[in-house]
């Protein structure tokens, strides 16, 4: 586990998965998706965990040839504005598998799922 600032990153109690993503990128080729060979850490704010918030937000992703997000937003919320923003900044700084499309790697959204669970919780 490392500290940063108010915010903790946990991989035990989080949870992260690439949501398959009907159209266009899986007809023609494969969906951008998270490259889990690099780390994934997740920041799981500590004003979260102290109110004892869970939840999952599904963020959309825009993914470069290169593997980078440019751009993140919250497509279905936790309920929670800490752990959407957490997961928002989580997402920008992980490392990408680019979509494929005609054997070249393109530009393309993703859909990412981030799961908030406190150890012993409820989901």
């Amino acid at each position: 586990m490392a500290r940063s600032n108010n915010r903790l990153f946990l991989g035990l109690s989080t949870t992260v998965a690439a949501v398959a993503v009907a159209g266009f990128a899986f007809a023609a080729g494969l969906a951008p998706k998270v490259d889990t060979s690099q780390p994934t850490n997740v920041i799981y704010p500590k004003a979260s965990q102290a109110k004892g918030e869970e939840g999952t937000v599904y963020l959309k992703v825009y993914v470069t040839p290169a593997g980078r997000a440019t751009r993140v937003a919250v497509f279905k919320s936790s309920g929670f504005d800490d752990l959407d923003d957490a997961a928002v900044e989580t997402a920008a700084n992980w490392h990408y598998v680019p979509a494929v499309r005609d054997g070249d790697t393109t530009s393309d959204w993703a859909t990412v799922k981030v799961v908030y669970q406190l150890p012993g919780g409820s989901r």
